[in-house]
């Protein structure tokens, strides 16, 4: 007579867990790669928004100013230079100029605490619609363009200042 027991074998159950066990960790890494995703997004709605508010800022300049060099090309780097830090023109007075200095150390400053190792250049450059680079050719009938860098997420920190822009916007002529 054989008797037979209802129930699990070893095998049995280590395989469940085996199917358990990877399924759950395919979902944590789903997990971890749309948290990734929305952090990356986030900063690129947030470079398009900063980027956005310095060609408004440069247009009004530019409506205001006579002449003279351009202070909205500039070049900007967290990693290597802190934003200069300006009187502000609430405390006292000052001129076109003297109001782009400042708005443009605010928006360093600002650029630095919200992009890890963030880097930014506004320059002329004809190369819009390529590779994006951060040479400028300076050329005075090529567009102004602004080229903003950061550490992403998923990078080494040594990669941030040598890998190209992750944006580069057309703000004006």
């Amino acid at each position: 007579m054989t008797h037979r027991s209802s129930g699990f074998t070893m095998i049995e159950v280590l395989v469940a867990m085996l199917v358990i066990g990877t399924g759950a960790l395919a979902m944590v890494m789903l997990q971890l790669h749309a948290l990734r995703s929305s952090r990356d997004n986030s900063l690129q709605v947030r470079a398009a928004a900063m980027a956005g508010e310095l060609a408004e800022l440069r247009a009004a300049y530019h409506a205001v100013a006579t002449g003279g060099a351009d202070p909205y090309l500039f070049a900007f780097d967290a990693g290597k230079t802190s934003p200069s830090s300006i009187a502000a023109c609430s405390s006292s007075p000052c001129d076109a100029t003297g109001f782009a200095n400042t708005t443009i150390a605010d928006w360093s400053a600002r650029l630095a605490g919200n992009f890890p190792a963030a880097r930014a250049i506004v320059c002329r450059d004809s190369s819009a619609g390529k590779q994006p680079a951060w040479r400028c050719d300076d050329s005075p009938t090529s567009p102004v363009m602004v080229k903003l860098g950061w550490r992403r997420a998923d990078s080494a920190p040594d990669d941030a200042s040598n890998a190209a822009p992750l944006m580069q916007l057309f703000i004006g002529r």
